[in-house]
């Protein structure tokens, strides 16, 4: 049952803050319908809406401790929808975008298929050629998508051998694959739009 304290605004925020769950589905009650039809401004299906704003209430409740709301609650909340709304689209005309070209790809010519799966091999080869240290580090960077600090803890090296290492690694596969340099190009231009 909601309590009629939780009517004024900044006792419920201070309430979320010492982590009540009533308070948090008296905000959730109060805005979800709201917000979905706010993230319908900008994206056409119901159910992408609902998941983004299902994940600002998620990202709202893992920082409630931390919030400083300086405007309305409303205003906040709406703000948080429409930056992952907003992200949401630019995302998905990256995909778009990235498609197209893989189809392009896929469309090309036998030869073109035939090269773009030798350069596949030659990178790996290019790999298998750096020393396991500095193939682990540049792995961990591209696969894992780790920050170098992350990587420098994990490894227990300093920041600098990372980019060091990643350097290195880099400029030896360049090196080693500039008779690719062609579709090489292609790939980076379509990473840039991702």
């Amino acid at each position: 049952m909601t309590h009629k304290v939780f009517d004024d605004e900044a006792l419920l925020m201070a309430a979320l803050k010492t982590d009540s769950h009533e308070a948090f589905f008296v905000i959730f009650r109060r805005y979800y319908y709201f917000l979905v039809l706010f993230a319908g401004r900008f994206i056409q299906d119901r159910d992408t809406c609902e998941d983004i704003v299902q994940d600002v209430f998620t990202q709202f409740w893992h920082t409630r401790k931390s919030l400083e709301i300086k405007s309305s609650l409303r205003s906040y909340l709406t703000t948080l929808v429409q930056n992952l709304a907003l992200n949401k689209l630019k995302h998905n005309k990256v995909e778009e975008s990235y498609l197209q070209v893989y189809e392009e790809l896929m469309s090309d010519t036998p030869e073109d298929v035939l090269r773009f799966n030798e350069l596949n091999e030659a990178i790996e080869q290019s790999l298998a050629k750096l020393a396991p240290e500095v193939r682990l580090t540049l792995m961990l960077s591209r696969e894992e998508k780790l920050k170098y600090s992350e990587i420098a803890e994990r490894l227990k090296i300093s920041v600098k051998t990372v980019e060091a290492r990643i350097s290195k690694a880099l400029r030896f596969i360049q090196a080693d694959l500039e008779r690719f340099k062609i579709i090489i190009l292609l790939i980076i231009a379509t990473e840039i739009l991702l």
